[in-house]
């Protein structure tokens, strides 16, 4: 009787195995089934085998979700035209991008071209090498815009697809298909069941949240369908608008990878890693890969200054020099990069200081974490006796209609975000409306600062500094790539 007890209930354990490995294969059936339909749609094996190489040119519009003047809606919007060429066979890509918005200005470009690959910077003049090109790392983006791309690599990473189910959009149904790329998080593919075509895609990045894709004016050109029109959306949120005026394929991109004789190579960038500099008696420069804080030692405790976000590695850094507690976290402004130091700020139980207009948007960044606020309306003095920090509104600017800079007068070191930055190697760039409006704001408030600090620079920048990106005029170069 035992026996049979064993063998009835060894029976029953195997039934859920067996479902289980039935769902497996008919999963892996059905993903195989939509792959091959997508294959098929988007021109065939053949087709997608021979293709070597796109050409897009692109209008767009961008929505500056989180990054407008003002913490809350309706956003800032800006515009840029850019190319984006790829050579699949190669392995080349070249990309470039014209615009303004924000207080900024920008005329760049990136080519991965093997040892011949750079950092343009069209305003500056100069061409800096790149020494460790990463192909799949800077493709990535215009891969994920690229519905015929995204074909090609679920084709090069079946064996991590699988499928979803399905789910409805405008109205029509849609396979769910998921797969690995070689970069960055899983991304979803949402298939018509009809048409063939992949009309949405989406994918979770940390930090960020849920990056949604939609794919409209589908054309066919040379038997590949390409969409004319692109919407990005951050968690629901409309981000960028795309219309691709020129869509080429299968010719040469020489032209894309040239650079302009007129342009200064300089020396390649550095790399960034995490790494303290004592800027002044108790006062350092902490951060790497272009995010950077001050932390300011007083008697009892440190003030540390600027969105940093990873603020462990930054603290671990900081202890090699001062156990002291962080008592406040000074948030320069709003933007969603420097807000991402909140919830760092809470959990070690720092206040957080903010203008007043912030104080909501820096509430709702801490989540569920309790989160202590101190409020700035022009001017905040933070003192220990021996050292005063000074905290000052200098908004309005072109970048936000309020802004954080810290002072410290006794060293005459000046902290800030997004206004003026040296970079990594060079003479500075020519100035942008953000530059003039920083300056202007010394200016008023007659600020002569020996030293200028940087959220997103290791390299402090002095008043000399300053006024040669004021005195610097735009390169004026003309990109083959620009020619329509």
């Amino acid at each position: 009787m035992a026996v049979r007890l064993v063998f009835i209930a060894l029976c029953f354990s195997l039934i859920p195995l067996a479902i289980a490995g039935n769902l497996t294969e008919q999963n892996e059936a059905k993903t195989g089934k939509i792959i091959a339909k997508l294959v098929e749609r988007y021109g065939g094996s053949d087709t997608l085998s021979s293709l070597d190489s796109i050409v897009v040119k692109h209008d767009n519009v961008f929505v500056s979700v989180g990054q407008s003047k003002k913490p809350t809606p309706p956003w800032d919007t800006s515009t840029a035209t850019g190319v984006s060429a790829i050579d699949l066979a190669a392995e080349r890509f070249a990309i470039s991008n014209r615009g303004s918005g924000g207080g900024f200005e920008y005329h760049e470009a990136t080519l991965i071209n093997d040892t011949q690959s750079y950092e343009l910077d069209y305003r500056s003049g100069y061409a800096r090498p790149i020494e460790d090109p990463n192909y799949e790392q800077s493709t990535g983006p215009f891969v994920r815009v690229t519905p015929v791309l995204l074909v090609k690599a679920l084709q090069d990473h079946a064996r991590t697809a699988h499928f979803l189910g399905k789910a409805s959009i405008e109205d029509r149904e849609h396979y769910v298909v998921r797969f690995a790329m070689n970069q960055g998080p899983a991304i979803s593919l949402y298939v018509d069941v009809n048409s063939h075509l992949i009309t949405h895609s989406e994918r979770i990045v940390p930090g960020f949240g849920m990056i949604s894709y939609d794919f409209h004016d589908y054309e066919i050109i040379s038997g590949i369908p390409f969409n004319r029109t692109f919407q990005l959306h951050q968690d629901g949120e409309l981000s960028m608008k795309r219309t691709n005026q020129s869509i080429s394929v299968n010719q040469s991109i020489d032209p894309y990878l040239s650079i302009d004789q007129s342009l200064t190579v300089t020396s390649p960038i550095p790399e960034d890693p995490m790494s303290l500099r004592e800027v002044a008696d108790g006062v350092y420069l902490i951060g790497g890969n272009r995010t950077y804080g001050m932390f300011v030692e007083m008697e009892d405790h440190v003030i540390a200054v600027g969105g940093v976000a990873g603020l462990n590695d930054r603290l671990e850094e900081l202890r090699r020099v001062t156990q002291k507690p962080v008592k406040y976290g000074v948030l320069t402004h709003h933007h969603s990069d420097h807000l991402l130091a909140v919830s760092g700020y809470a959990d070690i139980g720092a206040t957080v200081v903010t203008p007043t207009a912030h104080e909501t948007v820096v509430s709702e960044a801490a989540g569920d974490v309790d989160v202590t606020i101190k409020t700035v309306d022009s001017k905040l003095l933070l003192s220990d006796g021996s050292r005063d920090v000074v905290i000052l509104d200098i908004g309005p600017t072109p970048h936000s209609e309020h802004l954080l800079v810290t002072w410290l007068p006794k060293e005459r070191v000046l902290f800030e975000a997004d206004h003026f930055s040296m970079p990594l190697v060079g003479p500075v760039p020519p100035a942008v409306d953000s530059t003039r409006g920083f300056a202007d704001a010394l200016t008023r408030l007659a600020l002569e600062p020996t030293l200028i600090l940087s959220a997103h620079s290791p390299r402090p920048g002095t008043m000399l500094d300053l006024a040669a990106s004021l005195d610097r005029t735009s390169k004026k170069v003309t990109m083959v790539s620009d020619a329509r």
